[in-house]
């Protein structure tokens, strides 16, 4: 009776759910796929049942898997912060569910360096003083599309945890994962463990968990993880001082990647380049991140692109074509403004990037000659310097405007010098005779 009860339940319960949900297997007519697919409205009850991602997968599966797939990356497609001269993180998987990655900070710039006059051991020393600089992403924004948010907040609720007590915990799920022979798990943790070396500042420690997840995604044939792998490895062997090897890594990512990873990596041979003082192929890899950038329309990765060009142009010494980048990161990071919110991160990013843009724009007008527009870049740099509280930064910028309002008036000064002297000369013929 128990049995004939069970199976009754399980053919009303089965019957209820065909009623009640829609129907998104293969046995729907062409016509009606077409209709939902220019539509694109799917029912509340289809998403609670199959989630929002899974209903795109399987509403595409069988007829056209690579639509399935565009709209997935249309949907969890990445944003760039604007700042320049930052090294640029491949998109991890959404399904990896990695630790909350510290945000990396752009490369400090000496205000009284000489512009143009950078040498492979100044640009070390700036590297070993930026592996330490990143920034806490729990004080990033929640991102806008659907995907990223939900992870960040299931990342944010495990980052409480000691990061010894995690390696320990993804070392045995790596070991069982590896037993079993269940190789995707197993590549995640090891990519895991890199992350939470990342956040911790022990790069050789990462280098090595990147390296063996790097070999289990070529064991596996697993191009994307392969990707990140090289992203990954590229940017801690840069941040160790090991520029060779950081190359190799980007060129081998640049291979492999999309056109968001070719900006990437294309991004990151800048800056390693720029760091060893190799100016010109810093700009030619620069000029080609921009030309990715205008191909996906992603105005975020169009200012931070260009505003790198402006600063290998000016170590170059192109001051033209440096002030017009430079002119145009400002101008399209302000745009900005209404896009990304009122938080006090994109608040305080904003502030950092207009800071520095005026404050190079400065340099390179000085450097050019132009001193009065050398004098109003500076002089804005040090209100925004001002306003956000940096007392440094704030005493570099009013120096620097010193000096150009001193360079400004330099040549009426010496002119008037010239102008007295011969008055006084007159004056003593005079008395003379």
């Amino acid at each position: 009776l128990k049995t004939t009860l069970r199976r009754a339940f399980a053919r009303f319960a089965r019957r209820a759910m065909s009623t009640n949900l829609p129907e998104i297997s293969g046995s729907r007519s062409p016509e009606g796929k077409k209709k939902n697919l220019v539509n694109s409205k799917f029912q509340p009850t289809s998403q609670a049942r199959f989630g929002y991602l899974g209903h795109l997968c399987l509403q595409n599966s069988q007829d056209d898997p690579a639509q399935a797939l565009r709209n997935i990356t249309a949907l969890d497609a990445p944003s760039f912060l604007p700042n320049v001269m930052t090294l640029q993180r491949a998109s991890t998987p959404w399904q990896y569910n990695t630790p909350c990655r510290s945000l990396e900070g752009p490369l400090p710039t000496e205000s009284s360096q000489t512009l143009g006059d950078e040498s492979p051991s100044k640009g070390s020393q700036i590297l070993k003083s930026t592996s330490r600089q990143t920034f806490n992403s729990g004080n990033a924004p929640m991102p806008a599309n659907y995907v990223r948010r939900i992870r960040r907040k299931a990342q944010l609720s495990r980052s409480g945890n000691d990061h010894r007590q995690q390696i320990a915990d993804l070392k045995m799920l790596a070991d069982s994962a590896s037993r079993s022979g269940n190789v995707y798990q197993a590549l995640q943790a090891y990519h895991k463990m890199g992350v939470v070396f990342d956040n911790q500042g022990m790069y050789d420690e990462a280098i090595q968990k990147y390296k063996q997840f790097l070999a289990l995604c070529i064991t596996s044939t697993n191009t994307q993880g392969e990707a990140l792998a090289y992203n990954c490895l590229g940017i801690d062997c840069f941040k160790m001082g090991q520029y060779d090897e950081a190359i190799q890594y980007h060129n081998k990512h640049l291979e492999l990647a999309d056109g968001t990873g070719r900006l990437i990596a294309h991004t990151n041979l800048g800056i390693v380049f720029q760091a060893m003082g190799l100016s010109e192929h810093a700009a030619i890899h620069h000029q080609h991140a921009i030309e990715y950038a205008n191909r996906m329309g992603s105005k975020d990765a169009q200012c931070f692109t260009v505003g790198n060009l402006g600063i290998a142009s000016a170590a170059q010494g192109d001051l033209q074509t440096s002030r017009i980048c430079l002119q145009y990161h400002l101008s399209s990071a302000q745009r900005q403004k209404s896009a990304v919110g009122d938080s006090k991160f994109a608040q305080h990013t904003l502030k950092e990037v207009s800071k520095n843009a005026y404050h190079r724009l400065g340099q390179v007008n000085a450097t050019d000659g132009r001193f009065d527009e050398a004098v109003d870049h500076f002089a804005k740099a040090m209100e925004v310097a001002k306003a956000e509280g940096n007392q440094k930064d704030e005493e570099v910028s009013l120096a620097m405007l010193g000096i150009a309002r001193g360079m400004l008036s330099f040549d009426e000064h010496c002119a008037a010098l010239v102008r007295h002297a011969e008055e006084a000369a007159i004056d003593a013929d005079e008395v003379r005779a």
